[in-house]
């Protein structure tokens, strides 16, 4: 982004990089008892903040909705959720913020109505090593692709397996490949030269959407896209730069279509591609949040107080708390320990009772 003219620093939100996010309800039970670990990260955060007009949560994850309320920052909330996951992840935080850049296309409405005062679509895009830059229009047009469809996905959910099971019987020559499969997953930087040699790439989703890399690497690549969630797909792509689908025996028709009309697959395939370097690349849509934020920004809030003092009043409000915390932990332990030693002693025993028997 930097290297493109745009003024921003990263800040890592996890505790523990290696580790995965807090869901809600960890989440909430961090901050209620005043996790030292948690209110350091969020102290560093905040003394970070006075130097920066806006803050971006990029993934939407690890920050208290009553710590967010206290930053001076214009607050912008990015998450990229399944409507699966948002119970757990978005629904209880998203309003606390002054914008929430909503990956999901098809759960804007649902963000307006739990308070989210101002929401707006946020494509996921593609990145800088998800397609390869020398591709042309006109080899999009008339080069040669000897892969007729392409499909990298899971294939273990029981609703996805049925699905996708059905569609590769009708296409038992495509490429396909993740977990589940037999072919197992596709080395990474295998994936970008599969989609420049694929014609067809078929995406389907967990549920709502669409919501995943694919609705963008694959025009990216010059594949021309088939996709699930086909009301929501048009709000993304033209019926001229992708196709949609209702049923996977409506995709199964429509890829059988496109493969006996390789001209009007290849016109398809080339105007998704002009779509998706323009619109979808990482930078313009990092861009398209910046122009939301300053259409909506106004003068930096002046808080009653700093958020680092707020932070320290919470800790000590929070001490019982930790305490009680510590020593139910400090219980476990011991209890966990007592139950080792009796297992560890029941073995010896045992083992000295079949000793004096032999």
């Amino acid at each position: 982004m930097r290297a493109s003219g745009i003024a921003v620093d990263g800040f890592c939100l996890t505790l523990d990089p290696r580790k995965p996010n807090f869901w809600w309800p960890e989440l909430e039970a961090l901050w209620r008892r005043g996790d030292k670990k948690l209110l350091m990260m969020y102290e560093v955060l905040a003394r970070r903040l006075e130097d920066y007009d806006v803050f971006v949560n990029f993934n939407g994850i690890n920050l208290h909705p009553d710590f967010v309320r206290q930053l001076p920052t214009f607050n912008v909330y990015g998450c990229f959720d399944d409507p699966e996951s948002s119970d757990h992840l978005s629904r209880p935080v998203a309003a606390s913020y002054d914008l929430a850049m909503v990956g999901n296309v098809a759960a804007v409405d649902a963000y307006r109505s739990w308070g989210v005062k101002e929401a707006r679509f946020w494509p996921l895009g593609f990145r800088a090593d998800d397609y390869d830059p020398t591709l042309t229009r006109e080899q999009i047009l008339s080069g040669g692709r000897d892969v007729d469809i392409a499909l990298t996905c899971e294939r273990v959910t029981e609703w996805r397996k049925e699905r996708v099971d059905k569609f590769a019987a009708a296409f038992p020559e495509g490429k396909y490949y993740g977990k589940g499969w037999p072919n197992g997953f596709l080395p990474e930087e295998k994936r970008v030269s599969l989609y420049q040699r694929t014609k067809i790439g078929i995406n389907i989703h967990n549920s709502t959407g669409p919501i995943n890399f694919r609705t963008y690497i694959l025009p990216a690549n010059g594949v021309m896209q088939v996709c699930d969630n086909k009301s929501h797909l048009s709000q993304i792509f033209a019926n001229t730069e992708a196709v949609g689908f209702d049923t996977i025996e409506e995709a199964i028709d429509v890829c059988h279509y496109y493969l006996l009309h390789d001209d009007e697959r290849r016109r398809i395939a080339a105007a998704g591609w002009e779509r998706a370097l323009r619109d979808y690349n990482e930078v313009a849509v990092f861009k398209l949040m910046i122009d939301y934020v300053e259409q909506l920004r106004t003068p930096t809030r002046k808080q009653s107080e700093s958020p680092v003092i707020y932070l320290r009043r919470q800790r000590q409000q929070t001490l019982v708390p930790r305490r009680v915390y510590r020593l139910k932990m400090a219980v476990r332990r011991m209890a966990n320990a007592a139950r080792y030693v009796r297992a560890a002693t029941g073995r010896r025993w045992r083992l000295v009772k079949q000793k004096v028997r032999a």
